[in-house]
């Protein structure tokens, strides 16, 4: 099964998202407290783990390191600040990156995700 936008879905996510306008949503100091208040559940999604080698100069080797990128398709309302939770799992995932190329003659192409996972 692959989506109009090109990618073959491997879960389904719920989108994040901390309401700014809500009073409750800050702590002592006055910083936002992430909420659990879904936006959207039952998106099709791709989320992929891969791992990857990194020198450290300051240590002089290499190491590898684990990334996980997402897709989801174009017409999905996903902001940098949002939190995506993978319905399969309960993975909960931060968005470092975000980046939704235009497609050719006027179409939305996938949005890509980088993730950090975080629970």
């Amino acid at each position: 099964m692959t989506t109009s936008s090109g990618f073959t879905p491997t879960t389904t996510v719920s989108i994040l998202r901390t309401d700014p306008d809500d009073p409750n949503a800050v702590d002592e100091y006055g910083d936002p407290l992430d909420t659990d208040t879904p936006i959207a559940t039952g998106l099709p999604a791709s989320i992929i783990q891969q791992a990857v080698r990194q020198f450290l100069p300051s240590e002089n080797r290499l190491t590898i390191i684990q990334t996980h990128t997402g897709r989801l398709r174009g017409d999905v309302d996903v902001k940098p600040t949002d939190r995506i939770r993978d319905e399969r799992t309960g993975t909960l995932y931060t968005i470092e990156g975000l980046v939704q190329p235009q497609a050719p003659f006027g179409a939305r192409a996938a949005i890509r995700l980088d993730l950090r996972k975080i629970t």
